[in-house]
């Protein structure tokens, strides 16, 4: 077991990270059967322009993640250092308990209007392909990753967990935003414990009603817990949001600049 955990934390989660981009995006434009292969590629072109800030900033977050897990680790911080428990346990809690941390921080992100306005950013894509995994503004993943310090920190985990739960989780995060619907046993599988890409598609839908709900990364047992949970056939989706359905308003400077701009929620 030991082996496999050393195996899976050497990965180069960035290497990872663009192969399956790129692996999911082939397969969308396969299955589209490259009819809308310019208009992709614009729209990949615009995501990618509006990531570059972020990838500058990731060489300060990686140094930081050390940093804070290192003093977690030496200090004895968090709730599961301050008692024995075997590290396989440790680390399917520790991921659980990541998850249920990132459930909150996205309700969060929805809920408060501060937060809203760089989260939109992700929600403005009005064609989900896989590079929507990463169209969000730059200050939205430096929360995203502040959330993750924050349960780390509080569970007391290590880095090896913090990199374990991201290797397991991106797979799953890129197949979320693919263009392609899943066949429906996945959802009546998979569906009951983890949030499937069709579930979170429906986070993606124009409708409020529907924008907030299904905010589980991994598990989507903290929505039905909860009652954010929803369901709905993905042909009835909508993607996107009204303010941002404009072609100008799809382009990186306009989405960079986005969250200074005031506008209302579509709540029905």
């Amino acid at each position: 077991m030991d082996n496999i955990i050393t195996l899976l934390t050497s990965f180069d989660t960035d290497y990872m990270f663009v192969i399956l981009l790129g692996l999911f995006f082939t397969v969308g434009q396969l299955l589209e059967k490259g009819t809308a292969l310019k208009q992709n590629g614009i729209h990949l072109f615009h995501t990618v322009l509006l990531q570059a800030g972020y990838i500058v900033l990731n060489i300060a977050l990686a140094f930081i993640f050390v940093l804070v897990f290192d003093w977690v680790s030496a200090d004895k911080i968090g709730m599961f250092n301050q008692f024995e428990i075997p590290y396989i346990l440790k680390i399917g809690i520790g991921i659980l308990a990541l998850d249920f941390v990132g459930y909150w921080a996205h309700r969060l992100n929805h809920n408060w209007h501060l937060f809203w306005r760089l989260h939109r950013v992700h929600h403005s894509d009005t064609k989900m392909d896989s590079s929507t995994s990463f169209r969000a503004h730059p200050l939205d993943v430096i929360l995203d990753n502040a959330s993750v310090i924050f349960g780390g920190i509080l569970f007391g985990l290590d880095l090896n967990i913090i990199i374990l739960r991201w290797v397991i989780y991106m797979p799953l995060f890129v197949a979320h935003h693919t263009c392609y619907t899943f066949p429906k046993w996945v959802d009546d599988f998979f569906g009951k414990v983890f949030a499937t890409p069709n579930l979170h598609k429906i986070h993606h839908h124009q409708d409020q009603e529907y924008t907030d709900s299904n905010y589980g990364n991994i598990f989507i047992i903290w929505d039905k817990l909860f009652g954010t949970y929803k369901e709905l056939a993905v042909k009835d989706i909508k993607y996107g949001l009204i303010e941002f359905e404009e072609p100008s308003n799809q382009q990186s400077l306009y989405l960079f600049v986005s969250p200074l701009l005031n506008f209302k929620k579509n709540d029905k």
